[in-house]
């Protein structure tokens, strides 16, 4: 047996001496697999309601208390939003900056960019605005013309 291998085709040992075993769902052979197994997997492969059955094992029965309890956990499901939540801001923050980067870019092909335009860019936190820049950045062909039209479009979105 290979030295990265810790039995059977379905094991295999990483380089951290963590030992992953490769579960399938589809198998014909029931009776070639420990009944609990079996059992785990139906649990796995179920949809919301039959998830929710008896499957007459006690692991299954542990991990259906356990989803249970988080469903029904007050400071759980507070925990779960504030996730949810803070994802969305990353996502939303990694637009931001990933446009800013793009108007950047756009704009160094012109020349050097000032720091007090840099600065500018990092203030804002529209998307809207931002990609509105983006589009006056690919369109200008000089930063002077880049800047008249970014003021006077802030100027006027402000109004």
């Amino acid at each position: 047996m290979p030295p990265n291998e810790c039995g059977g085709e379905l094991q295999r040992i990483s380089g951290d001496g963590i030992c992953t075993i490769f579960l399938s769902t589809r198998g014909e052979n029931e009776e070639a697999v420990p009944p609990e197994l079996v059992r785990f997997l139906k649990f796995v492969t179920a949809d919301l309601k039959e998830s929710e059955g008896d499957f007459q094992d006690r692991l299954v029965s542990q991990l259906q208390k356990t989803i249970r309890d988080i469903k029904t956990d007050r400071e759980m499901g507070e925990r779960y939003m504030t996730l949810e939540e803070l994802l969305k801001d990353e996502k939303q923050e990694g637009r931001l900056e990933a446009t800013r980067e793009n108007i950047l870019e756009l704009l160094e092909e012109l020349g050097p960019v000032p720091d007090q335009l840099r600065d500018r860019l990092e203030e804002l936190e529209e998307l809207g605005d931002l990609r509105t820049l983006l589009k006056l950045a690919a369109k200008a062909d000089s930063l002077d013309v880049f800047k008249k039209e970014a003021e006077k479009y802030l100027q006027s979105s402000q109004s």
